[in-house]
């Protein structure tokens, strides 16, 4: 899982193999080691308690929350993201985006085996 973040802005792009571990576990995460012995962790989870996205921050951990039910449909079908608007305390709004992570094309030499190639294909055919 690879985790992007920008001004009011969070997307997370999930492999095959997190993606399976998703609809199997309902929670994949990964772990960024820090030089002073700290970690950044960040997880994705199903949620069947709520109907809304969530997103926290607790403990060294960002946490994203999906309706279980828009989760799993997700990950059944080529659907290839989520996305959602939160609003913040005192106005403006946090951007989701949850997609299913795309090989890179500037990095051709990368294993593409655990990532979404075929989708990739279908969306350019479409184009």
């Amino acid at each position: 899982m690879k985790l992007r973040c920008a001004e009011n802005s969070v997307r997370l792009r999930v492999s095959r193999s997190d993606l399976d571990r998703l609809d199997l576990e309902g929670r994949v995460q990964d772990r960024v080691g820090l030089p002073d012995g700290g970690s950044l962790v960040f997880a994705l989870y199903l949620t069947e308690e709520a109907v809304d996205y969530q997103v926290h921050w607790r403990e060294n951990t960002l946490s994203v929350g999906l309706p279980a039910a828009a989760g799993r449909s997700w990950i059944a079908t080529d659907e290839v993201g989520l996305e959602e608007r939160l609003p913040l305390p005192g106005g403006g709004a946090l951007h989701l985006l949850v997609e299913k992570d795309f090989p890179c094309k500037h990095q051709p030499e990368v294993d593409r085996a655990d990532t979404f190639t075929e989708l990739a294909e279908k969306i350019q055919r479409e184009e």
